[in-house]
């Protein structure tokens, strides 16, 4: 900073600003940068630590840009506090690493549009900025390894600029640079090619020609292997006289001829498609068949099945070549035609005639009686021990005559059908592959010299579907485009319109292949897979199928089926049916080429009344006394009714489960809905779905649905509708601690329910504003709200709502310390929840009556309480709500005797609150464990927890719980012998506490303090 590299003297908060730095803009979580600063072991107090770094860091940034003089801006760093996490905000370009890097990327998109000379400028710029080792000093293994990182992207800018250089025609000029590198890398093989070209270039002819051998001897050596693709034809190129530059000075390598095509002998090996992992399908294809080789038995059929671009035909031919020596009497691949272009598929007839003379029949005594045919070939079949592969078979019927029931050879069929009808076969479903063995295909195909990011081959292989004939058409393509970088590529590729188009090398496609399933499907199979692919859910149940489809239930099955068949859609679980990626682009590519994109917007129209509601009657089942206002008659759409009553929505249980399963499916339908043209069904989508979104803690996907709804509202001029999508709004923001955006939101909403005179709404926002002010520790104001909100209630004769508000009064006034009036206005509330048999809420009531309990120290109650809470409520009570109420009961357990009991109720509270963003209620869980550990005799660690506590209350606003764990810290600062700092702690509480108006917080902190004090005076 400023020249001076004293600022920062000590190796922690060195490691600290690198891995800040590192990556700026992006949080990085407390665990991670422990892990960074403490080599994966940090000690317990590791998070109190880190606090303190950034604290002593924040001073240091603040203190270097005062120094150069440049006040507050907006290039100043400064390092912001999240929920569990820690972000760098400064400008890419203060960071020497990332403008190298930016730098670096820069010129190589300049060297694709073909501007070397700018490129080469650019790059001079990059490598001024490198001085020296990265992270010099610093110790620890993930400064190594990110020093080794950086070191390598360095390299990576290097060999560029180098290869810039060479095709400017700069050879004697590099070639020293690359001699130094070679000897630092002698087995890199971009280093050596570099320096054959140099040399060669540079009029050195036996030089070069030595460059090759020398790395060859290395590889051997050192790796174990020989050279790359690449390395080798330069070396050939340079035997043969062929020059290694075009006159414009770019490096080429001329492919070799394609070998010719290999003729069927009597031991094939493998094409050209390379087998990557598969080892439990091929032990799945292979176990039972070796098996019965040993012992002398017959061997059954084997069908290798599944879509398209999946890879059944190398597994097929690589399974023969390995059963090669065991079944030594024939080989066969004989492809049946189910998708070949412009033909028919093969008759029963003719497979049986081509197999007999493949295996060797002289053709004089193939019968050309059927019947003596299908005899003859089952015979050999059942006799002969072969290996025959039937290659793309269109259907059962086509095998079934001529196999026999125990053949002696191994047959093994492939085809995008599923062949159920095949007797005694075996059937083996491939999937896609695995991430790892993607990445390892894409690699094999394309080298390891420019594989070498494997993050973004990871994002490469994705955008293809893992589907191996996807990647190998893809790395083909960028192996054959030496310009491209994986940058690049995956670019192209991750374009939301086009992706299919960009996976095609020479003849091949994805699309292609697609096709010929698509074009061997009758007119009603292929109309319901282009609409399948207008879904946007991530799957389809078969109700909402039939609403998209426009079809009956039973006819919708049907089609579901014939496509699962032919391996057009998947069923992961029972009729829960989705496509691939690369299917579903080929279904909406085909509706924009077949001009059917009106069919497709008729059939979203369909899908999105059904599911509106459905979701309405599952809602309505679940939450029968929410507040909300009553779809419009309007969207029920012809045959609706039909096709709801068919989905059996009759019970909770079976909404739940509706709900539940479809949830992701509704979330994307109102994102997708949003986007298109259907603003209001996606608006009153939210509507229905907020019960349910805010019981299930779904807030982040119901704070865009809320936000967008009341938006459309407004623009419609609805403001009944808005004034219900702002109260949807502000509970969400509440139930995520967001307080002071859910105060305006639900503000906004109170003022405009009043304006149209909606007595309903005008209560529900004038509760939930008053939970909101509780949250913000407003109290008197919280109880104003409520007390409203009641009268309004009790005057239009809601008895359940007014339960709700005699529960949130109670609360209030236990916050006040007012526990006779909690206590009455609980038991006021209890016995409506009961008359309504609405046990969720009847739990929410015992759990503030437990807290009561515990608030005036009977935790014996308190306990009792808690632990019927659990039991009763387990199977109906959302995860958060006992979440809550188990950190109540870790906070009424004794102490050391059931310490173990209460981490784990802990843990698994502060688990889900971090799932959902639950700020407020992990603060009061880490209170609650701060107690616990120093109850346990471990103030160290309970300091800790009362430190972060203090850090995410204070990042909401949650005064209580900042004062709790001001409190907290002041008793672990007296445990650890520090008073003074105790007692100020203390002061702080009881301060903030008053403020707040938390008179129990206060009164319990004013008792610690005086008992502080007068501990001191007495010593």
């Amino acid at each position: 900073m400023n020249g001076e590299l004293s600022a920062i003297r000590a190796d922690q908060g060195r490691r600290l600003l690198a891995a800040l730095a590192l990556d700026v803009g992006r949080p990085l979580d407390h665990e991670k940068l422990a892990n960074r600063l403490w080599d994966e072991d940090p000690p317990p107090s590791a998070v109190a630590s880190i606090h303190t770094l950034v604290s002593r860091m924040r001073k240091q940034l603040r203190k270097a840009v005062a120094e150069e003089g440049r006040g507050a801006s907006r290039d100043t760093p400064v390092i912001e506090s999240g929920s569990h996490t820690y972000t760098l905000h400064a400008d890419r370009q203060l960071i020497d690493y990332w403008r190298f890097v930016d730098l670096s990327r820069h010129a190589r998109q300049l060297t694709e549009n073909g501007e070397d000379v700018q490129a080469r400028t650019v790059l001079g710029r990059a490598e001024e900025i490198w001085r020296g080792e990265p992270l010099a000093g610093l110790p620890g293994s993930w400064a190594q390894s990110t020093r080794a990182t950086m070191t390598d992207q360095r390299l990576a800018t290097t060999l560029l600029r180098i290869e810039i250089d060479l095709r400017l025609g700069r050879f004697t000029e590099v070639v020293p640079e690359l001699t130094t590198l070679r000897e630092e890398r002698p087995t890199d093989e971009r280093v050596a090619a570099h320096l054959l070209v140099a040399l060669h270039g540079a009029g050195r002819p036996a030089e070069a020609l030595a460059v090759y051998p020398t790395v060859v001897r290395r590889l051997r050596a050192d790796l174990g292997t020989g050279p790359g693709e690449t390395l080798v034809r330069l070396h050939e190129r340079m035997l043969s006289g062929d020059p290694l530059t075009e006159p414009a000075g770019r490096a080429t390598v001329t492919p070799r001829p394609s070998s010719a095509p290999r003729a069927v002998g009597p031991a094939p090996t493998p094409t050209g498609r390379r087998l990557i992992g598969r080892r439990d399908d091929l032990r799945r294809l292979l176990g039972a068949s070796g098996e019965a080789v040993e012992q002398g038995g017959v061997v059954t059929v084997s069908a290798i099945l599944g879509m398209a671009g999946v890879g059944k035909t190398t597994l097929a031919l690589h399974a023969a070549h390995l059963m090669r020596s065991r079944f030594p009497e024939g080989y066969v691949h004989l492809n049946l035609g189910a998708h070949a272009v412009n033909q028919r598929p093969l008759a029963p007839q003719a497979v049986a005639t081509s197999l007999l003379r493949r295996l060797g029949v002289p053709a004089t005594t193939i019968p050309l009686d059927s019947e003596e045919l299908f005899a003859l070939c089952a015979e050999v079949l059942a006799t002969r021990r072969a290996v025959v592969v039937l290659d793309d078979a269109a259907t059962a019927a086509q095998l079934r005559p001529l196999l026999p029931p125990a053949p002696a050879s191994l047959v093994l069929v492939t085809s995008r059908r599923r062949l159920a009808e095949l007797p005694g076969s075996r059937p083996v479903f491939l999937d896609l592959l695995s991430v790892d063995d993607a990445v390892a295909l894409f690699i094999s195909v394309v080298g390891r010299e420019r594989a070498d990011d494997r993050g973004r081959i990871v994002e490469i292989v994705d955008h293809c579907g893992l589907l191996p004939l996807a990647i190998e058409i893809a790395a083909s393509r960028f192996k054959a485009r030496p310009s491209w970088t994986l940058d690049h590529l995956a670019l192209r590729l991750s374009r939301k319109t086009g992706r299919l188009a960009e996976i095609r090398h020479d003849t091949e496609s994805v699309a292609r292949a697609f096709e010929m399933s698509y074009r061997s499907l009758p007119a009603d199979q292929r109309q319901a897979f282009r609409l399948l692919g207008a879904h946007p859910g991530p799957d389809i149940g078969l109700h909402a199928a039939a609403a998209l489809l426009g079809r009956p239930v039973d006819e919708t099955d049907q089609l579901l089926e014939a496509l699962l068949h032919c391996h057009l859609v998947q069923e992961d679980s029972p009729e829960r049916y989705q496509l691939h990626d690369l299917l579903r682009d080929y279904a909406l590519a085909l509706m924009r080429d077949e001009g059917t994109e009106q069919e497709g917007g008729a059939a979203l129209r369909r899908l999105l009344g059904f599911m509106l509601h459905a979701a309405d009657q599952a809602d309505r089942l679940l939450y029968p006394r929410r507040s909300r206002l009553p779809l419009p008659a309007f969207r029920q759409l012809p045959g609706m009714e039909t096709l709801l009553y068919d989905l059996d929505l009759d019970s909770q249980e079976s909404a739940r489960d509706w709900l539940d399963t479809e949830q992701a499916a509704l979330t994307a339908l109102a994102s997708h809905a949003r986007a298109t043209t259907h603003p209001e069904a996606a608006a009153w989508l939210a509507h229905v779905l907020a019960g349910r979104l805010d019981a299930q803690a779904y807030w982040s996907e119901a704070h865009d649905m809320h936000r967008a709804a009341a938006a459309h509202w407004r623009s419609a001029a609805n403001d009944r509708c808005e004034a219900r999508a702002l109260i949807d709004l502000g509970a969400t923001l509440a139930n995520a601690s967001r307080y002071p955006a859910a105060f305006k939101a639900l503000d906004r909403g109170l003022a405009l329910a009043r304006t149209e005179q909606d007595a309903d709404a005008t209560a529900e926002a004038l509760g939930l504003l008053g939970e909101v002010l509780w949250h913000q520790s407003s109290l008197t104001e919280a109880l104003s709200r409520q007390e409203e909100a009641l009268r309004l209630r009790r005057e239009s004769g809601d008895r359940w709502n007014t339960a709700r508000c005699l529960a949130n009064i109670g609360i209030v006034q236990n916050s006040l310390g007012n526990q006779e009036l909690a206590l009455a206005a609980y038991q006021s509330a209890l016995p409506l929840a009961r008359q309504f048999n609405d046990l969720v809420f009847e739990m929410i009531i015992l759990n503030n009556i437990g807290d009561l309990h515990l608030g005036t120290g009977n935790k014996s109650a308190a306990r009792d309480t808690f632990q019927r809470i659990l039991t009763s409520g387990a199977d109906c009570m959302s995860p958060f709500d006992l979440a809550v109420v188990k950190i109540n009961l870790a906070s009424a357990l004794a102490i050391p005797d059931a310490l173990d009991h209460a981490m784990t109720l802990y843990r698994s509270a502060l688990t889900v609150f971090r799932s959902v963003g639950g700020v407020r209620h992990e603060a009061a869980a880490l209170n609650g464990l701060g107690d616990t550990l120093r109850s346990a005799g471990r103030p160290a660690d309970a300091h800790d927890q009362h430190s972060l506590a203090l850090e995410l209350a204070r990042s909401v606003g949650a005064g209580r719980e900042e004062a709790a764990a001001l409190r907290g810290l002041g008793r672990t600062e007296e445990a650890l012998g520090h008073t003074d700092s105790a007692i100020g702690r203390l002061t702080a509480a009881i301060t903030l506490a008053e403020q707040v108006g938390a008179a129990d917080q206060a009164a319990t902190a004013k008792v610690e303090l005086a008992r502080i004090r007068g501990h001191a005076r007495s010593e």
